[in-house]
């Protein structure tokens, strides 16, 4: 069991919420979704290319897809 003092909710924080606090969070959520975006894309590409190489160089992106 760890050693610490539980603290109010509100502890960490340090005054109202402020217009740019709320900016900043919507531009780092905005950068998390376009990581995410290109990781899945990435993903993606990555799993047609080992089906492609497992079914043979002769089958087509679009015939890997469908399995």
């Amino acid at each position: 069991m760890s050693d610490h003092e539980e603290r109010a909710p509100n502890a960490l924080a340090h005054g109202p919420v402020k217009s740019s606090d709320i900016e900043r969070v919507r531009r780092h959520i905005g950068k998390c979704a376009a990581r995410v975006a290109r990781d899945d894309e990435a993903s993606a590409t990555d799993r047609v290319r080992r089906l492609m190489d497992r079914d043979g160089a002769g089958a087509t992106a679009g015939e890997v897809m469908r399995q």
